[in-house]
């Protein structure tokens, strides 16, 4: 069991440094001047795109089902923006926490006795990560095709096509020539446009779980310490190193804070608002295709596993530092006064609890309230189509 949660690591780490590699953002230290370019291609390409989306939503104005389905891919590529400016701008944070957090846990790794402790849920934060991954990609994978297909059977029935359609609902400033040369540059473009998409969803927010994975192992590690001190000559040199690794993560927390706090927030904001206009497009439906309603779904699916990663990894990393407190208090530490000032510095901390731009809480209680809100602002639309 213990080398399978090993292999499940490895594998969860590993794939989102190669995602994080391809976009330009994985945290090495001494990065090439091209690799450090990557990330604003990212960016160019998603506001080409959200532009193009908002001219769409602009020429169809008065129609509200047309509208809600450019606004929710328009705020896909907001968000794409806002997480690549957040990494690009806090990168010497990153390496920080990066410093701070993988290196460490590779020696947890060594260690016999630690192993099968600090990899607890491991299969967890990768059953998450891989579902987002997998929606990602089917939900990006049907927008493409779907255009595709639709030339296809025009041109098997002899159907005459006098507008060629494209990737996303999009509206250009220029006309665009059916079937020539403008189509399928612009045709080139959505689809670059998706595959930036792709990996900058599932590597960013990949990382954010990740790092919180790290964190949560070193807290158990730390309460495995405290609670299994062998004798009290060792009992000053244990939680004195836990005290300061304890410091060590409430920085980990402040730079987590400051990188996705406005990344969070906005998701939080604009999932909620996403996942009403998909069901209210749904509600206006008289019939949906095979492909559009794998879009839907996926689509759907994103938006909730999306909110629930940063929701439960949020209320795992508060849970296990309120485990550790609590076995930091039970340790018997009373009358020993080589320790009572370290435990009670120890025990008048906070625990360590994610916020998003100080708005926030980071857990399961954040996701209850977006669904809420969602099937608020649902109704709401409703009121207003009537």
């Amino acid at each position: 069991m213990t080398d399978n949660n090993v292999s499940d690591y490895i594998t969860y780490r590993e794939g989102t440094k190669k995602l994080m590699t391809i976009i330009g953002l994985w945290p090495y230290e001494n990065p090439s001047f091209f690799y450090r370019l990557v990330p604003y291609i990212q960016i160019l390409l998603s506001l080409g795109m959200g532009l193009a989306i908002f001219g769409f939503v602009l020429d169809h104005f008065s129609n509200i089902g047309l509208v809600t389905r450019g606004l929710s891919v328009m705020t896909s590529f907001i968000t794409i923006i806002l997480k690549v400016v957040c990494l690009v701008m806090n990168q010497k944070e990153l390496v920080e926490l990066h410093t701070n957090l993988d290196p460490y846990f590779d020696k947890l790794l060594t260690n016999s006795k630690l192993t099968k402790i600090v990899l607890k849920k491991v299969k967890v934060y990768k059953f998450l990560s891989w579902s987002l991954a997998f929606c990602v990609f089917t939900c990006l994978v049907a927008y493409i095709i779907g255009p595709l297909v639709y030339i296809t059977n025009c041109y098997f029935n002899k159907i005459t096509i006098t507008k060629y359609p494209l990737v996303y609902p999009s509206g250009y400033p220029w006309k665009i020539t059916s079937n020539g040369f403008v189509y399928k540059i612009h045709f080139i473009f959505e689809t670059l446009a998706t595959s930036a998409l792709f990996f900058v969803t599932c590597s960013v927010d990949s990382l954010f779980t990740l790092y919180v994975f790290q964190m949560v192992a070193q807290l158990r590690e730390m309460c495995y310490c405290i609670t299994h001190i062998e004798n009290e000559d060792d009992s000053q040199e244990v939680v004195c190193k836990c005290v300061n690794q304890y410091e060590k993560l409430m920085r980990s927390k402040y730079i987590l804070e400051k990188i996705y706090g406005p990344t969070i927030l906005w998701i939080m904001g604009t999932n909620a608002i996403v996942l009403c206009t998909l069901l209210f497009q749904v509600s206006q439906m008289k019939s949906i295709s095979i492909i559009r309603g794998m879009l839907i779904v996926t689509y759907v699916g994103i938006k909730v596993i999306q909110t629930f990663m940063y929701a439960w990894t949020g209320s795992n990393l508060t849970e296990e530092s309120e485990v550790y407190r609590r076995a930091v208090y039970a340790a018997n530490w009373y009358g020993n006064k080589n320790i009572m000032a370290h435990v009670i510095i120890t025990l008048c901390q906070k625990p360590l609890t994610l916020n998003a731009c100080s708005f926030a809480h980071v857990s399961v209680d954040i996701f209850i309230k977006v669904l809420n809100t969602t099937v608020s602002y649902f109704f709401l639309l409703q009121t207003l189509d009537e």
